[in-house]
């Protein structure tokens, strides 16, 4: 896997990588697709790469390969230019790829294993020679003893299983009719429907790939992966990148706590020069039981931090802390009797945060004189996007629990926050 690159698919690591979060490997909640491919970088790399290999007739052989598909073709090529080169961290990527399209052509467990431990070290390798890559990551802490797809459940598991033979060989028309087979006879298997989409873009063919993507979102808008697939294909395509960003929005808003669905953003606002920043907003420390005093809560204090004269409206923090020990104390407890632990609540962080806005607001303090903090804070609240701050970007583990509601209620709001707060560098502080 070359990263994205304009004669290739925008899917992730085509065999390997993908396999690995269908069996339920990867690290990311909700991850049940596939691990982000840099495309950007590919964008650029596949040219670089072509120019830096012509004096090297292996290395450009295998690059045309690995550019048209064709993994298994270019794994002899990669496994000689990797012992050939061994501190070249592509030759290192592109060799786990190619052992992980190997794998998918295979039958015989135990030679899958083995090839499988074999891409698990040449993605070791990569990694320690500096590859960031996400996909690669996946690929370096794989278990190779887990059946590849075995976290597909489906009736047209064979014909997807085909169908992937298929694609990692770089047979896309045989790729794409395996693929049409299996989203009809399973309509619910999200992955059917979203191959064939990115096949369709493999093709250059925007047009079929779009009703594909379309597909699978139908079948579950909370996935993240068929708006990130079609919002690249849309920027490669399509030429056009405001559509695409909204994809890449959509994609967020599906599963905001991926961090797979915040690449296409991300590579998207380095192409349009634009920043992804979310609005910052410091937050007290929060309460803390007393392990000697039972029933006691400890509210934090910085008094200097809260002096008015030195920063004008930071007593409302104080607000902030009252109130969640409050929820400590016993309002958690009261607001959600079926849940038996306390856990911190977009409620609790709501109520808390909008206290202090309250309060600052009242004491009707010019925006530039406010710190950066209560600035962002009032001016989230006024626009009636604070819960999609909380829980977009100041969200822990318990706040996280809550999103699913939400979303399910204020979806564009959260769209919106996004649009407005994040991609163009979140509020600007005054000058």
């Amino acid at each position: 896997m070359e990263g994205r690159g304009y004669s290739t698919t925008h899917r992730e690591h085509s065999a390997g990588a993908r396999c690995l979060t269908i069996q339920g490997v990867g690290t990311i909640p909700h991850e049940r697709g596939s691990v982000m491919r840099r495309w950007i970088t590919g964008i650029f790399l596949c040219l670089v790469v072509t120019a830096g290999f012509a004096q090297d007739d292996e290395a450009a052989r295998a690059n045309v390969l690995f550019q048209a598909g064709k993994r298994p073709e270019a794994l002899p090529l990669y496994e000689d230019l990797a012992q050939a080169h061994p501190n070249e961290q592509l030759y290192a990527e592109r060799l786990a790829d190619c052992l992980g399209a190997e794998a998918v052509q295979l039958s015989d467990p135990a030679k899958i294993k083995a090839v499988r431990i074999r891409e698990r070290e040449a993605a070791k390798r990569a990694v320690a020679l500096g590859d960031t890559a996400e996909f690669v990551r996946q690929m370096a802490n794989l278990d190779p003893d887990q059946p590849l797809y075995s976290g597909i459940i489906s009736p047209a598991k064979a014909l997807l299983t085909e169908a992937e033979k298929a694609y990692t060989a770089g047979d896309f028309p045989a790729a794409m009719a395996k693929y049409t087979a299996a989203a009809e006879a399973d309509p619910h298997l999200y992955e059917a429907p979203l191959y064939a989409g990115d096949t369709a873009y493999v093709q250059q063919d925007l047009a079929t790939a779009a009703p594909w993507f379309v597909r699978a979102i139908e079948i579950d808008p909370n996935r993240e992966t068929a708006y990130r697939y079609w919002g690249d294909a849309i920027l490669k395509l399509g030429n056009d990148p405001a559509t695409a960003k909204e994809k890449f929005i959509d994609a967020i808003v599906a599963e905001p706590y991926s961090k797979f669905a915040w690449q296409g953003l991300r590579q998207w606002a380095d192409i349009e020069k634009e920043t992804v920043l979310a609005p910052k907003i410091d937050r007290p420390a929060a309460p803390v039981a007393d392990p000697n005093k039972p029933n006691t809560i400890t509210i934090p204090s910085n008094l200097a931090a809260g002096d008015d004269k030195q920063h004008p409206g930071a007593s409302a923090w104080m607000t902030y802390s009252i109130i969640r020990g409050s929820y400590f104390a016993g309002l958690f407890k009261k607001n959600f009797p079926n849940e038996q632990e306390y856990r911190h609540s977009l409620m609790e962080e709501d109520a808390a945060l909008s206290s202090v806005a309250v309060a600052v607001k009242g004491k009707k303090i010019k925006p530039e004189n406010l710190d950066e903090s209560l600035r962002n804070l009032v001016e989230l609240k006024n626009a009636g996007m604070l819960d999609c701050w909380i829980l977009i970007s100041g969200a822990d583990n318990g706040i996280a629990q809550d999103y699913d509601v939400y979303r399910n209620q204020h979806r564009q709001l959260l769209h919106d926050y996004i649009e407005r707060f994040v991609v163009h560098g979140g509020a600007i502080p005054a000058r």
